[in-house]
């Protein structure tokens, strides 16, 4: 596979200066609708940054496919293709934090990674408005604006900073994990998006997360990414997660004996209801 990841992250920018900054705080009603939910939104930003990379990117890896969040939701294009290994899949989330977009906030971004023979084999988040831009190759580790990522691997349980939303878990689990952050004495779990968490990890800034679903625009990226800068991520029965797998809790942590302290504390009382 020969891939420039340059040339990709260039291509990543131009995105985002002609589809997403022009209607940042700009958006017209008729841009925004609605998918599952009246929280799950789209935007036009979305749809055009996904059919600019569906354009763009086979013809830089001959053969590939792109499987892009919003071509699932409109049932163009099928999850089915990350179950095969003949051909390489470019996996697109457009805008991920399409919310805080929509609202005027910050903690939004695209995410890319380039999956083959089910491997994520690249990865990029580029957060919009710290101008963030990580790179990540299989075994090469991972650059934020061109210097070495690492994960913080210094502070305890108590003073780590972690993410996760509980709307996205079952409503039986929420109490539980409250309880579990509070008897552990972890005080700060914010909810932001999965490119600006998974950023956060891979810089140091923060250091876990705990999803219960893994959709693969939402993840694939920021595994490699956080992997590459250190982190042990696998999934709630502490296999490695696979591109084909969709709905599996993953938690993310800087090493894995810190992984083993936070599954105890979080997952453990969750698999006795």
């Amino acid at each position: 596979m020969v891939i420039n990841p340059d040339q990709i992250a260039e291509i990543i920018l131009e995105c985002v200066e002609s589809y997403i900054l022009p209607r940042y705080k700009a958006l017209e009603s008729h841009e925004i609708s609605s998918k599952s939910g009246p929280n799950d939104l789209v935007t036009q930003a979305d749809l055009d940054v996904e059919a600019h990379l569906s354009r763009v990117l086979p013809s830089l890896l001959p053969g590939s496919l792109v499987v892009g969040e919003e071509g699932v939701s409109q049932g163009a294009v099928s999850l089915d293709a990350l179950h095969q290994t003949e051909r390489p899949v470019w996996v697109v989330d457009p805008v991920d934090g399409t919310y805080n977009f929509v609202h005027g906030r910050p903690g939004f971004g695209v995410m890319l990674a380039c999956i083959v023979n089910g491997e994520i084999q690249a990865g990029w988040i580029y957060e919009i408005i710290g101008q963030n831009m990580l790179i990540a190759e299989r075994g090469s580790g991972a650059f934020g604006n061109g210097e070495r990522l690492a994960v913080d691997r210094s502070a305890d349980i108590p003073q780590m900073q972690g993410h996760m939303s509980l709307k996205f878990f079952p409503p039986d689990f929420r109490e539980p994990i409250k309880a579990a952050a509070g008897a552990a004495h972890i005080s700060s779990i914010t909810p932001i998006c999965c490119a600006s968490e998974y950023l956060r990890i891979a810089t140091g800034r923060s250091h876990f997360s705990l999803y219960n679903r893994l959709k693969p625009w939402d993840h694939m990226a920021g595994i490699l990414i956080a992997r590459e800068a250190g982190a042990h991520v696998a999934k709630w029965d502490a296999t490695p997660p696979r591109a084909s797998e969709y709905d599996v809790g993953l938690l993310v942590a800087p090493d894995e004996e810190k992984w083993h302290a936070l599954h105890k504390i979080f997952i453990e009382p969750l698999e006795a209801l």
